[in-house]
């Protein structure tokens, strides 16, 4: 590597002619990658740069380049929303970009679907592993384009468009699109199909193939595209938008190059990722408490009762044990050990998965200061097993649905996270976990033929934008909170309702279903809709959930888990009739219990369990009702509320004044005159007061419960599913399964 002067010519420039590789310095980028590994095993630095010369010499040389870099990603990511056909773009804004080294690594990335920015780097660095220098070409003007998740992803609707940055005909780096697809040809609905089992119904694969030239895409792949989606024009004007996004990059990096020089361009980029590396430990030592965070989660997957094959339909729990060490250096560790078994559906996890899960993690909680790059993730280090759910053996497995556990892990983890901050006094820093995305709210996807007579295939994107995020330390949750998606927006609904054969019939809050505490989370919304001009729409929904039977606690302190997702289906309507006779019609969620398709709505109600399939045709004038839903927790007790709190949620409906009685231990009155509530502070004391002595009288010792939980371990008194996921990890494990059987005190070699 040249350390030299600024502006001269450095050994690896001198090599060219001997080596004629594309990569700086006339090296081969095979070259380049082993480098940087050797240097950073050596001396545990990006690239060996103990010393930062350039930094040290001009440091506001260096924040600038930065700056111009990142101007040039987010200029990017804006310019192909605002002229993108696919309303999951232009409304919400299911697309990122960010700009690698030669090598593959991050320098920066722009705001989005930030989950995909290091699995980018990750298809860049296989390509190189895979000689695509000699054997495919790496060319000015090529493009290359994956959703194969086998070499990195989170699911195949995820679509990497990747395209070489040259200066002066050596490599300089790389600029990479991500964008969300409507319908990649899958199985129904053709985006994110619960019945895939394997991957070979998953639709469309690109692994790493070279699909543009000279800046235009070869007829071959938009030929195969055109045949193989439902929706191509959407398609085919994604991946333009996205090359059109990489070009605009490559040509401002090439100005900032030409401005800066290509040698301070290629060691400052290194700089940049060495400082973010160093940053990224010194923000976790001054935040986070060091230590040992454990929490044990179960994932749930029900498949008999979906298309699955015969041999794969199979249901299962698997237990998934999760370990989060925060180290005195400030390095991050994950271990999963005694993960149990893959299985044959959509929903296992990889380690590609789980580093994008790390990435939305970080870079939304503690490296949010637009700095973010490789170094941050250099920082993490994952213990995955090999042939586990975390890890599975087979390239054959089905990835529709490989973001779920990633996404709820993060959630987790967040919550691991936030206690540590807790710990050490950073109470702004904190916040309940909220499973993060679409992976626990209702349908989530539509196919079938249009209100324009075509077919299509179609996820609900309303998602991230409708979900409430978890309680803080310091106040409650808000709405329109995706981690998976920071900038979150719910869209308009007339813009949907140009592509899916919908009517929106409204939006609006279910009472009572936040996750109540001192600081409750954030509501989320129950979107409905009608059914319009089509006789034949099928509704799909995500099967494998994660808190259908076991519950998910995602409160903090005493706070109390939100209502997760669901989904009302209402066949055979009467929706016209009452239209005729201009009736009420449904438009959301009234009292629990009560909603307004039940008492509104003459029809067949189907009202699937959580993430369950849904085996109905809809038609015109039918409706449907999908609650947006995560389950956010709650953070502290609820008997703790601030009374003027609960008054404001029972004036704007999020809360009924018998929740809040029985749960936060308010009492209040309505004024009919006032048209508002008043509280009752001296019975809210005495509420309080019985409530606590209630829970005294309720409390049994700790020993004693423990003595009662071995003894149903001991006589086997668990549900046979539970049985089969408690022994699978106890055959996977390593070091979990010692420690179950410690802590229970039971034989070396039990099992149920």
């Amino acid at each position: 590597m040249n350390t030299g002067a600024i502006g001269s010519k450095g050994p690896e420039m001198q090599q060219r002619s001997v080596n004629k590789g594309v990569g700086w310095g006339g090296k081969t980028l095979r070259e380049l990658w082993e480098e940087k590994e050797r240097l950073y095993r050596k001396t545990g630095c990006y690239y060996g740069l103990r010393d930062l010369p350039l930094w040290k010499e001009d440091p506001l040389k260096l924040e600038v380049l930065a700056s111009r870099l990142l101007a040039a990603a987010i200029a990017g990511r804006e310019t192909t929303r605002m002229i993108s056909a696919s309303p999951i773009v232009r409304e919400v804004s299911e697309l990122a970009v960010a700009i690698y080294t030669p090598e593959g690594d991050c320098i920066l990335q722009s705001t989005g679907i930030i989950i995909h920015i290091p699995l980018m780097g990750q298809v860049i660095e296989w390509m190189i592993n895979e000689n695509y220098e000699e054997e495919v070409g790496i060319n000015e003007g090529d493009c290359f384009t994956s959703n194969d998740n086998y070499i990195a992803g989170m699911h195949p609707p995820d679509v990497y468009d990747i395209t070489p940055i040259f200066y002066e005909g050596e490599l300089a780096g790389w600029v990479g699109t991500v964008i969300m697809e409507a319908d990649v040809g899958a199985l129904a609905p053709g985006c994110m199909p619960s019945g895939a089992t394997e991957r070979f119904v998953e639709g469309l694969r690109f692994s790493a193939e070279k699909t543009a030239v000279n800046d235009r895409h070869l007829k071959v792949f938009e030929r195969r595209a055109r045949l193989g989606t439902r929706m191509p024009d959407l398609f085919l004007l994604d991946r333009k938008g996205a090359l059109a996004a990489n070009v605009k990059v490559r040509n401002e990096v090439g100005k900032i190059i030409q401005e800066f020089g290509v040698e301070f361009y290629m060691e400052g980029t290194r700089e940049l990722i060495e400082m973010e590396r160093r940053a990224q430990l010194e923000r976790v030592r001054k935040r986070a408490v060091p230590g040992k965070f454990h929490s044990p989660t179960s994932f749930e997957i029900y498949l008999t009762r979906t298309i699955a094959p015969p041999h794969h339909a199979r249901d299962r729990i698997t237990l998934v044990p999760f370990d989060f060490h925060i180290k005195p250096d400030g390095r991050y560790y994950l271990d999963f050990d005694g993960a149990g078994s893959w299985g044959w559906h959509a929903a296992n996890a990889t380690p590609s998965a789980l580093l994008g899960g790390a990435c939305l993690m970080l870079t939304q909680t503690i490296a949010y200061d637009g700095k973010a790059n490789q170094g941050t993730f250099l920082t993490l280090e994952m213990n995955t097993p090999y042939d586990t759910f975390v890890n599975p053996s087979s390239p054959n497995i089905a990835a529709s649905m490989l973001f779920s556990w990633p996404v709820i892990g993060g959630a987790i983890w967040m919550g691991l996270q936030s206690r540590a901050f807790f710990s050490r006094g950073f109470l702004e820093e904190f916040r309940a976990p909220a499973p993060m995305g679409f992976a626990t709210s209702g349908v989530v996807g539509y196919a079938g033929k249009n209100q324009w007579g075509m077919d299509f295939g179609f996820p609900i994107m309303e998602a991230p934008g409708c979900s409430g995020s978890g309680g803080f330390a310091i106040r409650d949750g808000i709405l329109s909170d995706a981690i998976i998606l920071p900038p979150s927006d719910m869209g308009n609904a007339e813009v949907w309702e140009l592509v899916l054969p919908l009517l929106w019939m409204g939006r609006k809050f279910i009472p009572d279903a936040c996750g109540w505490g001192k600081y409750r989370s954030g509501p989320s919304i129950m979107a409905t809709y009608m059914v319009y001009k089509t006789d034949l729409l099928s509704l799909d929904t995500n099967p494998e959930g994660h808190c259908e039977r076991i519950g998910c606690n995602t409160g903090m302190f005493g706070g109390y888990p939100a209502l997760s997702g669901f989904a009302k289906v209402s066949v055979n309507a009467n929706t016209m009739e009452l239209i005729q006779q201009q009736q009420s019609l449904a438009h959301g969620e009234g009292y629990p219990g009560a909603g307004d398709i039940e008492e509104n709505i003459r029809g067949d109600l189907i009202i699937p369990r959580m993430n369950s399939y849904v085996k109905a045709i809809a038609k015109h004038g039918d409706v449907i009702q999908c609650y947006m839903g995560m389950g956010a927790g709650g953070t502290g007790d609820p008997v703790k509320r601030n009374s003027a709190l609960a008054k404001w949620d029972l004036d704007n409906g999020l809360l009924t004044i018998d929740r809040c009685r029985r749960i936060c231990c308010i009492d209040a009155r309505y004024g009919e005159m006032a048209e508002e509530w008043a509280i009752d502070e001296k019975k809210t004391a005495e509420l309080r007061q019985k409530t606590r002595k209630k829970r005294l009288a309720k409390g049994i010792p700790a020993k004693e419960w423990w003595q009662k939980r071995r003894q149903d371990i001991i006589d086997g008194n668990l549900p046979p599913l539970l049985k089969e996921m408690y022994n699978d990890s106890l055959a996977k494990g390593e070091r979990w399964p010692g420690e179950f059987r410690a802590f229970w005190q039971l034989p070396e070699d039990f099992t149920f």
